[in-house]
């Protein structure tokens, strides 16, 4: 039994560190998406409004870096401290994304 749950954990964690590298790696391509295009930004609506986007893209790209950095059980933890510290935020960020998985899953059965 012992030797399952290791087995169990393991694949667990290897399918975790799986997902944490493609979601560090598609933040990480939104950031650039946004940082691609400061410069039609600053063109069509002003520099100003550029700088906003590059703002954001740095911020977008710092987070992707700390999550990278990271191992899963470092950002489970802080998962686990986040929802202790702020219940009512981890909920409604819960229900958030539960609603945009929704929304993305009847959409893709509409386009079927």
């Amino acid at each position: 039994m012992n030797n399952f749950k290791e087995q169990a954990t393991g694949q667990a964690r290897s399918a975790a560190e799986r997902g944490k590298d493609k979601a560090t790696e598609a933040v990480g391509g939104i950031g650039k998406m946004i940082r691609d295009s400061a410069a039609a930004i600053d063109e069509n609506v002003g520099k100003q409004y550029g700088d906003y986007a590059r703002s954001a893209a740095d911020a977008v790209e710092g987070f992707a870096e700390k999550v990278d950095a990271k191992n899963v059980d470092d950002i489970v933890d802080d998962a686990r401290n986040f929802v202790r510290k702020s219940p009512a935020i981890a909920i409604g960020a819960a229900a958030a994304v539960g609603f945009l998985i929704s929304r993305l899953v009847r959409s893709g059965r509409d386009d079927a």
